[in-house]
Parts: structure tokens; sequence; C-alpha cells
């Protein structure tokens, strides 16, 4: 597996600060794997092994500490037993009840540093925050960006230039990226298992683990139509109701706040994604007809098959996943009438962000272009494409590859 340094980064910089580091992520997405590469890196830097503790609460062995009671008796236990500051690695931090209070307790008591990663935003409910006295940092972790697997596959046949083997152009590396997505453990698998069957088992584990579980949600008949509709219309706005609307066409009766209600733990999961809109004229976030995106393109394809997935929707999909890896909040763009692919926010800037497959047709020009020439404030504007050149419109708005966009990193 690749060094994920923006990631580790973020660890070190918070390192030695008295703040529980919490790392969220949809479940299989390398959260785990970070943990263990952060550890080898301590131990690499003069760390001894026996001031380190990590524990997973997926595996059975951990169950009786699945209660704040049994992980702060083990926790006090391995902390007395050390000399000197201890780091202290909790995975999947979900499974523990009670656990902020525990890890409040440690911190308090004793010269330790907490490090949690967790599948979904449970960790973030009640009053936590309070809890820990806002001691904490949150660490995203999504799925491999196109760089990513470019370094990740640099080593197999035909992803680098070798005698005897035909080179795959940058095109065909990234419909091959497109085809097996970002989880790690897709790269993993050994030759003749299926990518779509381990994706596909993947999602149901996250629906069962993260979604349903988690939340404890009864009545999950109609979670099947809810994802179905939102994976047929990536990259189109909808509302709550006409998700209702569709379920009680396939013959379930649900109400808008059920649709409410499995939309967040959706989300919540990392499974999804929701891109509200901005009115840019107004300079407010709007509260209905957002955008869904799924984490992961292939586990989509892996659910859904072709069916309902237009190319345009795919590239935004990407590029969506793409900024929030950068560090990005994303919007949908609302400026008149017009609509605006992404408005990528980052402090105090903004970039706006056109998404389609070509603009080699006037129509496309008129429809990609149009709208950006109308904002009239100094933000970045940019068109990505899959044409391979760079252009720029007679409005000073650059058109750029996407494919060396998403390379650059």
């Amino acid at each position: 597996m690749i060094r994920r340094d923006m990631y580790l980064k973020k660890l070190e910089m918070y390192t030695g600060r008295d703040v529980v580091k919490i790392i969220t992520g949809v479940r299989r997405c390398g959260k785990t794997t970070l943990l263990k590469q952060f550890i080898e890196e301590l131990k690499e830097n003069g760390v001894p092994e026996e001031n380190i503790i990590y524990l997973n609460f997926e595996g059975m062995i951990y169950t009786y500490f699945n209660r704040a009671e049994g992980l702060r008796d083990m926790l006090s236990e391995f902390i007395n037993h050390t000399a000197g500051h201890c780091y202290i690695f909790l995975d999947e931090v979900q499974n523990v009840e009670g656990w902020a209070e525990v890890a409040s307790e440690m911190l308090n008591l004793f010269d330790c540093e907490i490090f949690v990663t967790a599948s979904n935003s449970s960790v973030f409910q009640s009053n936590f925050a309070n809890v820990l006295a806002y001691r904490y940092v949150k660490i995203d972790v999504y799925p491999l960006t196109f760089s990513e697997f470019l370094e990740l596959t640099a080593d197999e046949k035909g992803h680098h230039a070798e005698e005897g083997v035909e080179q795959l152009s940058k095109d065909e590396l990234f419909r091959e990226y497109l085809k097996r997505g970002g989880m790690p453990g897709v790269y993993a698998l050994k030759e003749g298992v299926s990518g779509r069957d381990y994706l596909s088992n993947l999602y149901s584990a996250i629906l069962l683990k993260d979604v349903v579980q988690c939340n404890k949600l009864r009545d999950i008949s109609h979670i099947d139509k809810i994802m179905e509709y939102i994976l047929t219309r990536i990259g189109e706005t909808f509302s709550p109701k006409a998700i209702r609307d569709y379920v009680k066409q396939q013959g379930i009766t649900i109400s808008v706040d059920t649709v409410y209600s499995f939309l967040e733990a959706l989300t919540g999961a990392f499974l999804i994604y929701k891109v509200p809109r901005f009115d840019i004229k107004a300079d407010r976030e709007l509260e209905t007809q957002e955008k869904y995106y799924i984490c992961d393109l292939a586990m989509r394809n892996a659910v859904m098959g072709d069916e309902g997935a237009s190319e345009e929707a795919c590239l935004e999909n990407v590029l969506q996943m793409e900024m929030l890896t950068r560090g990005f909040s994303m919007y949908v763009g609302k400026f008149g009438a017009n609509q605006i692919d992404f408005m990528a926010v980052k402090g105090e800037d903004r970039t706006y962000l056109n998404c389609c497959a070509s603009i080699e047709e006037k129509e496309a020009v008129r429809k990609e272009f149009g709208p950006l020439t109308r904002i009239r404030d100094n933000y970045f504007k940019m068109v990505l494409t899959m044409d391979p050149e760079t252009k720029v419109n007679k409005g000073g708005i650059i058109n750029y590859p996407l494919i060396n966009f998403l390379a650059q990193g």
C-alpha cells in the first residue's frame, strides 16, 4: 500500500497536541492502514513499542471493551504499566458506547495521546463535543484519488514504459481507474477474484453496519429504492419529496421525514455525499434541490451496472471526490437561472468549476462557458473536460483537461 502523505502529515501536525484525533471515512477506505503506517512512523522515530496500544473494535477479541467501563479499565491498566508518554489508537470507535467520556478521562488523568477512527458520523452525535471539552480535530479520509491510483499501480504491466509492452495512455489509465475505483481493498485482491463482487459486498456491509445498525433503523424495506433513485440520478438536483414519490410508485408508502432520516444516515456513513446549492448573487446556501454523489463510482457500478449513469455524471462524481480530498467544501452554484456544476470553497477563497465530456460542439461551449462568464466576481473559473488540449475562452476562462487536473493530485 502506498503512503498517503496528505493524511500522515495532518496526523503529524496534530501529534503532541492535547486533542483527540478523529479520523473518519467510509468503511474500507484506508483508515486502519493509515493508523498502522503512522504507528510504524512513531516507532521509527524512537517511540517504544510498549508505549503504543492499538485496539480494533471490529474484532471479536475486543467485544468485552465495547462499553465505557471495560475500555476505561483496559486503558488505565495499560498506562499504569507504561513509563512515559503513551499513544492510544482506537479503531472503529463508533462501536464503543461512551468512548468520548473515556477519552476525556484519559487526557485529563494521564500523559497520553488518543487517535480514533470511525466509519460513520455517529461518533459526533449527542454531546460528545462538550464531553471532550472541544478538544478534538477531525481528519476526513477518502477513497483513492486518480493520482494515488497512478502511484499504487505504477508497477503493473502497461502502466509504465518497459520493453515489449505497450504503455497505456493517460486516458486509458483514467478509464481503468473509473472501472476499478478508489477502494484500496480492490487492489489487494488475488488474481481471478472479482472486484465487482468485492465492491458489491462492501456496499451491502456499509448499508447493514454503518447505516441500519448504527442508526437503529427498523423498517428498511425502502432503503434499496432510495439508493436506486440516488444512484441513477448522480449529478442531478432533486428533493426528498421526489424520492418519496419515486418510492411510492414502487408500491411503498413513506413520509418525507423518513426520507430525510435515511439521507442523513446514508451521508453519515460516508456512502454518499450531499452537495447543497448556493445562491451566488444572494451569497447564501439554499435548503432544497441538492445533488448527491457516491463515495466510489466503481462501487456504484458494481451495484447498478451502467444503468442511468451518463459520462458527465461519472466525471462530476470523480471531480467532486477529488475536491473533497483537496480540502474544499462543495456546493452547486446558482446564478440567476444558470447553474454551475461546482463552487469549491476553502477559507475565504472559492473556485467555480464546470465539468463535461467535451466542448467541441458550439452548444457545449455555450452551456459550459456562458454561466461562468456571467459571474462578475474575481474568483477563478475553469471548465474541465476530456478534451486533450488546454484552451482559453475569449472570456478568459480556461478549458483544462480533466485527466491532467486529477493526475496532479
